[in-house]
């Protein structure tokens, strides 16, 4: 029979770093969402961003996306999202050399060896003191 600090340990080592499936999502500053881990529904947590600095990047997750929740503290309660999971329902869009961004409404950038590939159904508008398109 194990004791009890034992069993917490484990749990604690186990609740680390799980993968979910976002629930929920509130996109108010800082944007939140709700993570379905097998049986659990977590609180809010805060989305993981590449920056969040004088550079900054905004773009919420949604909902049915895979992510990795990380909580150093094992409770879930504290824990982020780090980061989104392609999977076979959502894969990779992207191969080795090649950036791609896919957008909901069907706008797609892809830049690969130098080249830079935006297509999109609607308008596409540039700003700058100088546009060179050589």
């Amino acid at each position: 029979m194990m004791d009890f600090d034992t069993t917490e340990n484990d749990r604690r080592i186990a609740n680390i770093a799980q993968m979910g499936v976002v629930e929920e999502v509130n996109y108010a500053s800082p944007p939140k969402a709700r993570i379905r881990i097998g049986g659990l529904l977590t609180g809010w947590m805060r989305m993981g961003t590449r920056r969040a600095g004088d550079a900054h990047e905004s773009w919420g997750y949604s909902v049915g996306e895979e992510v990795l929740v990380v909580s150093t503290s094992a409770e879930f309660r504290n824990g982020v999202i780090v980061c989104a999971l392609a999977n076979g329902k959502n894969p990779a869009q992207a191969g080795d050399g090649v950036f791609k961004t896919v957008y909901p409404g069907g706008v797609v950038i892809t830049i690969s060896g130098g080249n830079v590939e935006v297509v999109a159904s609607g308008n596409i508008t540039l700003k700058g003191a100088r546009i060179d398109l050589n």
